[in-house]
C-alpha cells in the first residue's frame, strides 16, 4: 500500500522487511562524545537518514557531525538527510543545521522552525485531517518538502460560541469520504452543536501520499511500525 513512501525503521527492521524506500531511524547526538551515535551499518541505496535531537545538540562539534554525515552519504548513496529536530528552537541547533547544510552533498531537510530561517528544504510534520494537502504544502514547495505521513483523527465541535478541536481516534471506519482532505468523516447535528469526526485510514494516507508527490513533494516518510504493522 505504501510503495511510494519511505518507511522509517530500525536497522533490524530495514534488513528484515525493507529492501527499498527505507528511512533509517534513531541516529542521534552522542551522550558520550562530540558527534553522532547509533550510525547505520547497512542501508539500501537511495535511503533516507533521520537525525533526531533526542539527545540535545548542545556541546557537539559541527565539523565532526558534518564529516560523519558526509561519510554516510558516500558509503550508502543516501538520497537525503532529514534533521528531525523536535526540541524547542536553539541557536546551537540552528548552527548545527547550517553547518550540515553547507557540507553534506545531498539534499538536507529540517523541521519547520529551522527551515523558515535557513531557507532550506523542510521535513514537514503530518497534515491535520481538516487541511487540504495542496494548501498545506504550498508555502514550502519552492524550498522542497519531505512530508511526514502519520495516522490522524480530529473531532470538531461547532456551537454558537465558536469551534473547538481535539484529537480523535475512531474504533470503526467512518461512513463518509472527502476526496480533497483524503479522510473519512461523520457529521452529527444536535440542537446545540454540530460535531464532525475526521479520520485518515491507511488507504486514505496512501492516496494522500500519492497526491503530495504529484504536487511536487520530494518524498513522503512514515513510521514502518505505524503504517505497516
Amino acid at each position: 500500500m505504501f510503495s511510494n513512501a519511505y518507511l522509517a525503521a530500525t536497522q533490524r527492521e530495514i534488513e528484515e522487511f525493507l529492501p527499498k524506500k527505507a528511512a533509517y531511524l534513531s541516529c542521534h547526538f552522542s551522550s558520550s562524545g562530540k558527534g553522532l551515535s547509533n550510525l547505520p551499518q547497512r542501508l539500501p541505496e537511495d535511503s533516507l537518514l533521520l537525525v533526531d535531537d533526542s539527545m540535545p545538540v548542545y556541546g557537539h562539534e559541527t565539523a565532526l557531525v558534518a564529516e560523519q554525515l558526509c561519510d554516510l552519504v558516500a558509503r550508502f548513496s543516501l538520497k537525503a538527510v532529514l534533521l528531525d529536530f523536535q526540541r524547542e528552537w536553539s541557536a546551537e541547533a540552528q548552527e548545527m543545521a547550517q553547518a550540515i547544510l553547507g557540507a553534506v552533498p545531498c539534499p538536507v531537510a529540517v523541521t519547520e522552525g529551522y527551515a523558515k530561517t535557513l531557507g532550506c528544504a523542510v521535513f514537514l510534520s503530518a497534515p491535520p485531517a481538516d487541511v487540504a494537502i495542496g494548501k498545506y504544502l504550498s508555502p514550502w514547495l519552492k524550498q522542497g518538502v519531505f512530508l511526514e505521513l502519520a495516522p490522524c483523527g480530529l473531532a470538531i465541535e461547532v456551537t454558537k460560541d465558536g469551534c473547538k478541536k481535539a484529537p480523535f481516534w475512531a474504533q470503526k471506519q467512518l461512513s463518509l469520504y472527502d476526496n480533497k482532505l483524503f479522510c473519512h468523516y461523520d457529521v452529527q447535528v444536535l440542537s446545540d452543536k454540530t460535531a464532525f469526526t475526521l479520520v485518515r485510514t491507511g488507504a486514505d494516507l496512501a492516496a494522500l501520499a500519492e497526491e503530495a508527490l504529484r504536487l511536487g513533494a520530494m518524498g513522503v516518510v512514515g513510521l514502518y511500525q505505524e503504517l505497516c504493522r
